[in-house]
């Protein structure tokens, strides 16, 4: 962010902390921390725009090596104001609001809390961090979904905007490669009785006190983020099913309730049932804010509440409920190109229309001029998307790859291809190379090209270029 940011110092159990606009220096493989848990506090003040939290998190060392510093980062306009150890002795930390390395427009609050004695291999300990400030979102650099605030209309506190304490460094490449988290949380937002809070979790309880409300959320499965939408909502449930929505999109709560009951039934059919019984949420969130899925929640766009033709997003969003932890720490992310494949899968199934090779041909057609203007597609493999910053390209690029995938073995070894991924990594998690050896395991057909192609080379740019039908895809793979 190119603005002049606030600089503020703060002065607490003897420690003076500036803040300021300077840079970190980011090890080339910094030891960062794995959250086991969270335990969140959260005072939302509509009136002031701003927040005043608690984060409780229990963090585990998974290196071999000792590590004696926590990393964690927090929204820009976000000040810590304490860190105590699980007796509630206070704990030196340093914070100040960096750019991060390799992505000069993103500012956060980077914090640091020595850790003393230094936490050997395979041990826990628990920082509370009380902090407290703005959320303004990340629009301005890039990232226009990022629209996060705190406001009468709408709040929304999600990792995104970085409105808690995140384990990290300021730096894209080394977030990527730690990968993604696993952790349980309790969370306790208070609100003005005139709102109420959406999550994807449990509701423990609902406090009510006066002209505030808190509610009180516990995961209901393992989780790599926590959202919380705030808004005057209406809910509709239905068994372990609810809709968040607001007042005017009531009718379109209705509609997207059935849709999901149909969804989840599909994809139940094609790839067998989820694991455990657990509740799950739907959350109207404003248009352009960025429609994203959780274990058991979906952040969703208030364009599908309004427009019937907008449904595709919802089907896109729960088929990742049927994803298994990336054990990758520089995922290819090709899941967002299943999803965008099922998109059109679902839509196909539900309203018995026949648009996925049309579909097809088109993303061929798009992407062959657009391997024609970006040489980086000539030569990094869909593989290695993770690795080089090129995750945008594993929609397109993975749901041909998907849709190819489909029409090579057809749908019932496409199905069981997905379910059984599911089935064997959904607890331990698992990476690319994982899923291509369970498809070559259980399709009849020789995958060994397919994939060579379409994950471990840039061959799929020249099959793409000289297409001149959906077929033309995958009809060289078949035998």
């Amino acid at each position: 962010m190119q603005a002049a940011m606030r600089t503020f110092t703060t002065a607490l159990a003897g420690l003076s902390l500036a803040i300021s606009t300077a840079d970190t220096q980011v090890p080339s493989d910094p030891r960062l921390l794995r959250p086991a848990s969270y335990e969140l506090a959260i005072t939302v003040d509509l009136a002031e725009q701003q927040i005043d939290g608690m984060a409780r998190i229990r963090l585990r060392n998974e290196h071999p090596e000792p590590v004696g510093e926590a990393s964690l980062l927090l929204y820009r306009l976000l000040s810590v104001r304490a860190v105590r150890d699980s007796t509630g002795r206070p704990v030196q930390f340093q914070q100040s609001v960096v750019t991060f390395e390799d992505f000069t427009k993103l500012q956060v609050n980077h914090l640091r809390v020595a850790l003393v004695p230094a936490l050997g291999a395979g041990q826990e300990t628990v920082l509370e961090i009380h902090y407290a400030g703005h959320v303004l979102g990340y629009a301005e650099t890039g990232m226009a979904y990022i629209r996060d605030r705190v406001d009468t209309a709408y709040t929304l506190l999600r990792e995104d905007s970085y409105a808690y304490p995140v384990v990290g460094y300021p730096s894209i490449r080394v977030r990527r490669r730690a990968g993604l988290p696993e952790y349980s949380y309790v969370a306790r937002i208070t609100v003005p009785a005139t709102h109420s809070v959406a999550n994807g979790g449990r509701l423990v309880e609902r406090i009510e006190e006066g002209a505030t409300t808190t509610f009180v959320y516990a995961s209901a499965k393992p989780s790599w983020r926590m959202d919380f939408g705030i808004a005057p909502f209406g809910a509709l449930r239905r068994g372990n099913l609810t809709v968040f929505h607001m007042a005017a999109d009531s009718a379109g709560a209705g509609r997207i309730m059935d849709a999901m009951e149909r969804t989840l039934g599909l994809y139940t059919r094609w790839f067998g049932p989820l694991r455990g019984d657990s509740p799950f949420a739907v959350i109207e969130i404003p248009d352009g804010w960025g429609s994203q899925a959780d274990a058991t929640s979906i952040l969703q766009a208030a364009a599908a509440f309004r427009d019937p033709k907008r449904e595709d997003e919802l089907y896109h969003e729960i088929s990742h409920l049927w994803n298994v932890r990336d054990t990758e720490g520089q995922s290819p992310r090709w899941n967002e190109g299943l999803a965008t494949f099922l998109e059109d899968l679902a839509t196909d199934s539900l309203y018995a229309r026949a648009t996925m090779d049309s579909t097809a041909i088109r993303y061929a057609r798009w992407l062959s001029g657009r391997v024609q203007a970006d040489s980086s597609l000539h030569t990094v493999p869909p593989a290695d998307y993770g690795a080089r910053n090129m995750t945008d390209w594993s929609y397109s690029v993975g749901s041909l790859m998907f849709y190819s995938l489909y029409r090579l073995v057809g749908h019932d070894a496409f199905s069981r291809i997905i379910g059984n991924f599911y089935r064997q990594y959904a607890g331990t998690g698992a990476n690319t190379a994982d899923f291509v050896r369970l498809a070559k395991q259980t399709s009849r057909t020789d995958l060994t090209a397919f994939f060579d192609d379409w994950l471990y080379s840039t061959r799929w740019t020249e099959v793409v270029s000289s297409a001149e039908t959906s077929r033309d895809l995958y009809a060289r793979y078949q035998p």
